[in-house]
């Protein structure tokens, strides 16, 4: 069965970046944007296209992942 990938700009690498700072602990995106060393525009502009993706959700001012966030991160995209 082909492999189903969601429609977005990001790629893989980035999606699992983002989703691998995030793991460890829930981030405001001034925190992450020092830790994975972006510029603040492409923090926030990722952040938004992984809280579409339900990757992620966003409490407060905090980010952590979601459910199906935790999936792609352990099991690929493959397992969506």
């Amino acid at each position: 069965m082909a492999c189903i990938k969601p429609e977005t700009f990001l790629t893989e690498e980035e999606i699992k970046a983002y989703l691998q700072v995030l793991a460890d602990q829930p981030l405001g995106d001034i925190e992450l944007s020092k830790q994975i060393k972006h510029p603040l525009f492409k923090v926030r502009s990722t952040l938004r296209e992984l809280e579409r993706l339900e990757y992620i959700t966003q409490k407060a001012d905090q980010y952590g992942l979601t459910e199906k966030g935790n999936k792609v991160l352990k099991e690929g995209f493959d397992a969506q």
